[in-house]
């Protein structure tokens, strides 16, 4: 237990200057098996189910680092007689998202093994596939490997699968930035003075008026995601009174990422960050010929994508309604 407590007392050392935002806890449990444990034992039982927990830290997007402690069970084989076997774990956590919620992960590390009456230290591997419930919730399936289990008698290595559960602190309380329509002074009107002439009706003068290029700030998205939040659509009104209220107006929506993942994957995400908001514009009433839309995937970051701040702000949508000439009645 001392050893225990020495590792997780190293994870939260490197969690202590961090925010909470990038800590998780998680539980697991399933079956558990043995390999090369029997070689010299006749009454054999190399199987067994499992429970864990763990505690871990997100450096990076892709990158983690995870403490854990392993009951692998209760096993009767060489050198083990109803006898449990334990691991205290460490290794980091390497991510590959396949999709907005799915993500394909792997572990390299060391364990401290009890096997019976032995300790021992042996290297740990681990893969498994991570479903993303909502901002806070996880669940993973895992594969989980530990080589050369030594005791006196046999080199064995533990195997388990595992059904798990993950819970990330603070999640909840990113904030999207809104879509807000930067307003510009409208240019003075001419004044055009009537000359009224005795039993002459006035007709409406109609001149031609400029409408000036107008740019909206840029919508932020979670990591991986194309899906615009209730504020950021409710955000979309102002945008759809001005089209409403132009008929030639048109709108260009250009989407963007940060450099996480290839740079297919991020042109393929900024194309359909902006077909999201097209989307909604198409929803509330604004014909599809009148919209624009392109990715520019990572390329023209506003912020730098060396730090999470930078990366959240270069995962937008851009959106310009170009210069245009419409008709007016005085």
């Amino acid at each position: 237990m001392k050893k225990l407590a020495v590792v997780i007392s190293a994870t939260l050392l490197l969690t202590s200057t961090a925010s909470l935002a990038e800590v998780y806890v998680g539980a697991k449990a399933g079956k558990s098996w043995l390999n090369e444990a029997c070689l010299s034992s006749i009454n054999c039982d190399d199987e067994d189910k499992t429970i864990g927990a763990f505690l871990g830290y997100e450096m990076w997007d892709i990158l983690s680092i995870e403490a854990g402690y392993d009951y692998l069970g209760k096993f009767t084989a060489s050198g083990l007689n109803d006898d449990k076997v334990t691991a205290i774990t460490l290794a980091p956590k390497v991510n590959l998202p396949i999709t907005d919620t799915v993500s394909l992960y792997g572990k390299f590390g060391g364990a401290f093994v009890e096997y019976g009456n032995q300790e021992d230290y042996s290297y740990l591997g681990a893969a498994g596939l991570e479903f993303m419930s909502n901002d806070n919730i996880s669940v993973r399936l895992e594969y989980q490997y530990i080589s050369d289990i030594n005791n006196e008698i046999v080199r064995a290595s533990g195997n388990s699968a595992t059904l798990g559960i993950v819970y990330k602190f603070g999640n909840n309380e990113k904030a999207t930035q809104p879509v807000v329509l930067i307003e510009e002074r409208p240019q003075p009107k001419p004044v055009i003075k009537a000359e009224i002439v005795e039993k002459e009706v006035v007709k409406p003068i109609i001149t031609t008026e400029t409408f000036k290029t107008k740019k909206l700030n840029s919508n932020s998205f979670e990591s991986n995601s194309t899906a615009l939040t209730e504020e950021s659509k409710q955000n979309l009104t102002n945008l759809v009174d001005i089209l409403s209220a132009y008929p030639k107006a048109n709108v260009e929506i250009t989407g963007y990422t940060d450099s996480t993942g290839s740079a297919s994957y991020n042109q393929i995400v900024s194309e359909e960050r902006a077909l999201s908001v097209a989307n909604e514009l198409v929803a509330k009433g604004i014909d599809v010929s009148r919209i624009l839309i392109e990715g520019e995937g990572e390329n023209n970051p506003i912020a730098s994508n060396k730090t999470k701040e930078g990366r959240q702000q270069n995962r937008r949508v851009e959106i310009t309604i170009p210069e245009f000439d419409y008709q007016a009645q005085k």
